[in-house]
């Protein structure tokens, strides 16, 4: 699939886009407890608004997920994994800097924090995205024509599907998802620069209880009623 990020980096219109006023341009982000589905969902979400605009509609939608941080990366001539790895860190992380700062090649933390905010900010001006973690919901709380879902389920089902899933046993899907978790509770508080506000997002669904079709309906029924569709 084309990295859209990418693209818009490459061709200069993130600073184009930055600079243009506010707009209520639709975007869904998805965020999850580790051992949710949701690339599967995002995908199926996609898949059915694409579906319900037609063949001949321009504005098609489009799921995005390691692209963000590819075209962060880029931007600061670093490596995703890196990336990555610095995000998790949260507030540590700020710390770490100021050990590291005077050492060859460093990237301040805060400097990552602000390219992964100019990233997503900048597919969000585009619109028609549904942008699955890397804080989004952080970054675009409040945003005019956004929609933020949270995946959650309890953690023994979490433990099965991660086994099902990765093919490991229930002690290291259980270590997985304790540290996963705690690495993207880390990451929204870095960008929030205090603790994790649930009411950030919009609405909650247990995939526990709940198949991935009626999860799909639900967030299609509250866009049509948001009038993002």
């Amino acid at each position: 699939m084309e990295n859209l990020l990418l693209k818009y980096m490459g061709e200069g219109l993130s600073k184009e886009l930055a600079q243009a006023p506010l707009a209520k341009k639709p975007i869904v982000t998805i965020s999850r407890e580790y051992g949710c589905p949701s690339k599967l969902i995002a995908q199926m979400l996609t898949d059915a608004l694409n579906k319900r605009a037609g063949e001949h509609d321009i504005k098609k939608w489009k799921f995005i997920n390691k692209e963000v941080l590819e075209s962060a990366a880029k931007e600061l001539q670093l490596n995703p994994a890196d990336v990555k790895y610095l995000l998790s860190m949260g507030e540590k992380g700020l710390l770490e800097d100021f050990l590291v700062s005077f050492s060859a090649g460093y990237v301040s933390n805060l400097k990552v924090k602000h390219t992964l905010i100019k990233v997503v900010n900048t597919i969000a001006q585009a619109g028609h995205v549904v942008l699955i973690g890397r804080g989004s919901a952080a970054i675009l709380h409040g945003r005019p024509g956004s929609l933020h879902i949270r995946l959650q389920a309890p953690v023994e089902w979490r433990i099965k599907f991660v086994c099902e899933m990765r093919g490991v046993g229930a002690d290291e899907a259980r270590h997985m998802i304790e540290s996963t978790d705690k690495k993207r509770t880390a990451l929204y508080e870095l960008i929030l620069g205090k603790k994790l506000d649930p009411y950030i997002f919009d609405a909650a669904f247990n995939c526990a209880s709940l198949s991935k079709h009626k999860i799909v309906q639900g967030i299609l029924g509250m866009m049509e009623a948001g009038e993002m569709l």
